[in-house]
């Protein structure tokens, strides 16, 4: 028997689209005037970890990271700290 796929519900009723500041201009005159952000996940045995970073644009270098078990908020947040 084939189990079928579920249409993915968000669990807010509304979805928050942030302005495009950067405009594709993805480089810095000056440090720490862009950053950006990135999670991914890490597939490690049988469990998944998921890397967050945030990367300066200056001079691409990665200025802090959190790695954890899950992809909550307190996960960005913890790499903001």
């Amino acid at each position: 028997r084939v189990k079928r796929k579920r249409k993915w519900k968000s669990q807010v009723e509304s979805v928050i689209i942030a302005p495009n500041l950067l405009n594709r201009e993805f480089t810095a005159i000056h440090p720490n005037t862009k950053w950006v952000t990135d999670i991914t996940y890490i597939q490690y045995g049988p469990r998944t970890l998921y890397l967050s970073t945030i990367m300066d644009l200056y001079n691409n270098e990665i200025i802090a990271y959190t790695l954890d078990d899950h992809q909550q908020t307190a996960l960005v947040l913890d790499t903001l700290r």
